[in-house]
């Protein structure tokens, strides 16, 4: 199991790779102030890729998990010590108290987690992660990496350092 922030999830659906969560982690869990920034946000916006994190929730394979006492006190304090928001906050609470990993693309919320010694990855980690496991071979990881470009800023060191991994691999 693996939590996830919105934005991880709302690259993912836009370019079509949702389900590499699924076939990479196996469950992917999120918080309600996460479920609601992608759901209802992306319900107001009329963004056709909502309809795909909606059928994840029903499919079970990405559920809804609700923070603890200290899991919600942990994330107000993560709040009063930065500037991240409600959702990537309550993502690191969780993976945090959890010990699980956390899937997040924010530069400070990245910052955050690793001064808490939580382990992260970015969407473009996913996606190398996904070319490792053999879910994407490499020209597919250049065209998701492509896509991702076009959904999120990925600079061009990024973009280079996952594909020289991706050779050094050696698939």
């Amino acid at each position: 199991m693996i939590i996830a922030d919105a934005s991880v999830l709302i690259a993912l659906a836009k370019t079509a790779r949702l389900a590499l969560l699924r076939e990479l982690y196996g469950e992917v869990a999120v918080g309600p102030r996460v479920k609601k920034e992608v759901i209802e946000g992306g319900r107001e916006i009329q963004a056709a890729e909502v309809t795909v994190v909606e059928a994840a929730f029903e499919g079970r394979w990405m559920r809804e998990v609700a923070p603890s006492l200290i899991e919600r006190r942990l994330s107000r304090r993560i709040l009063k010590g930065s500037r991240l928001h409600e959702g990537e906050a309550e993502a690191i609470a969780l993976a945090s108290s959890r010990k699980l990993m956390v899937l997040l693309d924010d530069k400070e919320a990245r910052i955050v987690a690793q001064a808490m010694a939580v382990e992260y990855m970015g969407t473009a980690g996913v996606l190398l992660e996904a070319f490792l496991r053999r879910a994407l071979d490499f020209g597919g990881l250049e065209a998701a990496i492509e896509d991702l470009t076009r959904v999120i800023w990925l600079s061009p060191e990024v973009v280079a350092e996952i594909l020289r991994r991706a050779r050094e691999a050696g698939r």
